[in-house]
């Protein structure tokens, strides 16, 4: 634990800052105020970005990612796979039945304000909490920080994985409540994951981990 939590000190010591700013805003400000603010900052130029963002965390990319890794490392490639199923069957279950009411943003100011939509993207109505996409950009880019060996590039990984969460309120799609509670599960499924399986005797005795496809 206390080597994991050292070679990944940059990645955690941003999300613990994001935590800390997080808790004090949803603390300060009601549900939806996200919205309303982060609404008012909408252009072409953002509608574009964040449409495109967003679909870092979605299972085309990932897909892609996971094969990707397989190129370099069948272990890495494991790794990367079956912690996104993990976190995907976590978020699931709960949007799905702890809090399939919870009403998406689009529901929530229906009738009350006049939002600014962006063109191309369905918007979903229930099943907002917790956001889906941040939990599985959050696994990604930590489980990409821990495998890593140039620690380096934390500070990019853990952009890209907010900037993920950033673009699901852009989008009108979650709350940062629902943001918030999906950082928490990428972050945390990953970590157990990874301190369980990858330090395993059983993965570690795994022969071909350490090779690649195409190899």
């Amino acid at each position: 634990m206390k080597n994991f939590l050292r070679n990944n000190i940059i990645f955690l010591s941003l999300y613990l800052l994001f935590l800390i700013v997080g808790a004090v805003l949803i603390a300060k400000y009601e549900k939806g105020h996200e919205i309303l603010v982060i609404n008012q900052l909408h252009t072409p130029f953002f509608d574009q970005l964040f449409k495109y963002i967003t679909q870092m965390a979605e299972a085309p990319m990932l897909l892609l990612i996971v094969i990707v890794a397989l190129r370099f490392s069948y272990g890495k490639g494991l790794l990367l796979g079956i912690n996104a199923l993990l976190v995907f069957a976590v978020t699931g279950l709960l949007k799905n039945f702890a809090f399939a009411d919870h009403v998406r943003p689009s529901v929530f100011f229906e009738g009350k304000e006049q939002l600014n939509f962006v063109q191309g993207v369905e918007i979903y109505r229930y099943h907002s909490f917790p956001s889906g996409h941040t939990s599985s950009a959050f696994a990604l880019f930590f489980m990409f920080s821990i495998l890593v060996n140039n620690k380096k590039w934390a500070p990019l990984f853990f952009t890209l994985a907010l900037l993920v969460g950033v673009s699901r309120v852009y989008l009108l799609e979650h709350f940062f409540h629902d943001v918030y509670a999906g950082s928490l599960i990428g972050v945390c499924v990953t970590a157990a994951f990874y301190l369980t399986f990858a330090q395993s005797s059983f993965y570690k005795n795994i022969t071909w981990k350490d090779k690649a496809l195409l190899q």
